[in-house]
């Protein structure tokens, strides 16, 4: 498998309708894997998810590129619990129609899995973060302008039928405007995010060492303290606050490391 090319999972179509298929799915620049729901699932991701996530985690290690979720299935109430499952992680989820769960292989549902690929594809051009974008910026940690708060989450979950990504785009320009100051970053608070040189965490989950599918560098951070020499305080993961006399170190996910 190349280290180069994104893995986009197909997950939750019914297993009934994948064994009467022989189509494969394919597409230049992807690794694609299928991974059906159960006999009588219908496409249940609750079902399935456990080992969806699973798959995402094991094979996240492995690219560089990042790990493409393609939904089928026909229970749209179940998806806030999966998006929960994903808060945090680098994967990305997009769903498709849920009438297609049970039409796996069908003209359909190869032209909804190649719409889907080309919109991801359009997103990883455009949105997906390197070292200079403000989306590796924890944003439990970051207090954003009120304006341009959302602009993490936006660009996560930015697919096809919900938001656009032209404004996405601006979204990130304007955060880009708002808080860069010289090499760093400065929120509302006054506090700069510098990034640090990079040491410290190893044999960390794949999720972690990746945000949004950008491969993070080895023991990459941010460097924080208050631009007046203040003793601050400031959200973890868990969106517990924690009190710094002089300076802390946090990653893009927002886990603290170390600081006094």
């Amino acid at each position: 498998m190349s280290n180069e090319a994104p893995i986009a999972v197909v997950a939750g179509v019914s297993l009934g309708s994948y064994r009467r298929s022989d189509w494969k799915p394919a597409r230049s620049g992807w690794v694609i894997q299928v991974l059906p729901g159960q006999e009588h699932g219908h496409g249940n991701l609750m079902h399935i998810w456990q080992r969806v996530l699973r798959y995402g985690d094991e094979h996240a290690d492995r690219v560089d590129a990042g790990v493409h979720f393609l939904l089928a299935h026909d229970r749209e109430d179940e998806r806030p619990a999966f998006r929960r499952e994903l808060r945090g992680r680098s994967f990305r989820a997009v769903w498709l129609p849920k009438v297609l769960s049970t039409q796996y292989g069908s003209t359909d549902f190869r032209e909804a899995i190649d719409d889907l690929l080309e919109f991801e594809e359009q997103w990883r051009q455009r949105l997906r973060p390197d070292l200079n974008s403000p989306l590796l910026l924890p944003e439990s940690a970051f207090e954003a302008d009120p304006n341009v708060r959302d602009t993490w989450i936006r660009a996560h979950n930015v697919v096809v039928d919900h938001d656009n990504m032209d404004a996405v785009d601006v979204s990130i320009r304007r955060f880009v405007g708002v808080h860069r100051k010289g090499p760093g970053w400065v929120d509302a608070r006054k506090l700069l995010f510098n990034k640090g040189a990079p040491h410290g965490e190893h044999g960390l989950p794949a999720w972690r060492r990746q945000k949004l599918g950008f491969r993070l560098p080895e023991g990459f951070h941010f460097d924080v303290n208050h631009q007046r020499d203040r003793s601050f305080r400031l959200s973890d993961q868990n969106g517990i606050r924690h009190q710094f006399h002089t300076y802390t170190n946090v990653d893009p996910h927002g886990f603290i490391r170390g600081g006094q």
